[in-house]
């Protein structure tokens, strides 16, 4: 049975968040597609206008897959699935830079559903997708997004057969050179934000601080704030 209502329940926090009713581009003239599938709501694209004029977010073909993750092409082989390439890649974790609508896609992976991690941009003035699926990132969907001017970072995780996601780690990718460096981490990232010289990554029941290339952690419950040296396992209903 695939877990529908958690893709609901974050769908509807991302909505009551209220940054994904703002518009972007020229004019405002953008905005993020949302509409209901087997999942619940979610992003399938970008809007222009009054709705006339919809970009889906491409689909990664069977052959990026093949490539991209050959793990688990041998772990679940096509014929598992009668040959066909089932995924529903939609559009997660996103940021406005300028005239460009930075994102990371979202997608299930498991019960003969798949995908390839991916992050890039809509452009608004080309009204053009650009993806990018480092090897580092295909086996993952994206949770947490950070634009700055020369790096993007990215919280990884794997959305499965489980009322959790399994963590993937942090992305730090270089603009310029394509560059990737990956921290592991034994927490999914819910949210990136720039303090200082720091990063704060947020997760459930508290924070990290990424500084220097060191991370520390840190839990918070009702008594406080407290420094830790990792995170309890996910929930599980296994």
């Amino acid at each position: 049975m695939k877990l529908y209502a958690v893709w609901t329940l974050a769908a509807i926090m991302a909505l009551a968040d209220g940054a994904d009713a703002n518009r972007f581009g020229r004019g405002g003239a953008f905005r993020l597609e949302y509409s209901t599938d087997s999942f619940g709501v979610r992003s399938h694209g970008v809007i222009e206008g009054n709705g006339t004029k919809v970009y889906p977010l491409p689909q990664s073909s069977l052959e990026e897959y093949i490539r991209l993750r050959p793990a688990d092409i041998k772990m679940n082989p096509i014929a598992a699935t009668a040959g066909r390439y089932e995924r529903q890649e939609v559009i997660g974790p996103h940021q406005v830079v300028g005239n460009r609508l930075w994102f990371g896609n979202n997608f299930y992976d498991g019960e003969g559903d798949r995908g390839v991690g991916a992050f890039g941009y809509f452009d608004t003035e080309t009204r053009r997708y650009t993806m990018f699926s480092p090897p580092e990132v295909a086996p993952f969907e994206i949770s947490a997004i950070l634009v700055e001017p020369n790096t993007v970072w990215l919280g990884l995780d794997v959305f499965t057969e489980d009322i959790s996601t399994i963590p993937g780690g942090l992305a730090q990718w270089d603009m310029a050179t394509h560059a990737i460096r990956k921290y592991p981490l034994e927490f999914a990232v819910a949210r990136i934000t720039r303090e200082g010289n720091s990063l704060r990554l947020t997760t459930r029941g508290g924070y990290a601080m990424l500084t220097g290339g060191k991370v520390q952690r840190f839990q918070t419950d009702k008594m406080g704030t407290i420094p830790i040296a990792r995170f309890p396992p996910p929930p599980s209903h296994y």
